[in-house]
């Protein structure tokens, strides 16, 4: 009888779990070292913003409609609003809409 997952595969994802579970407690740990000056306040409340975009910008850019009409909303709902959740909520409402009215 052969073996359903490949004993690399179960290598590869052991390596991985143990290097997300170490860089989010080094991450962790580090930050406790760091002054929260109020500009290191301000770059870590930018993080989730430039995280979201760094993640949807490439996709939108190489030609997803969709994705690109999120993005313009993500980016007008926040300015407007000033919340993020909703900024996100709307952006996936909108690219959502977009893709299930153009299929």
């Amino acid at each position: 009888m052969t073996s359903l997952v490949d004993p690399q595969t179960l290598l590869a994802i052991g390596v991985m779990a143990v290097t997300t579970l170490f860089n989010r407690t080094a991450g962790f740990f580090l930050m406790r070292l760091v002054p929260l000056t109020p500009r290191v306040r301000k770059v870590l409340d930018a993080l989730p913003g430039a995280v979201l975009v760094a993640i949807v910008a490439p996709t939108a850019v190489h030609g997803d409609k969709a994705m690109a009409a999120g993005l313009v909303t993500a980016f007008v709902v926040t300015k407007l609003t000033r919340s993020d959740f909703l900024a996100v909520l709307a952006a996936v409402a909108v690219a959502a809409g977009l893709r299930v009215f153009t299929l």
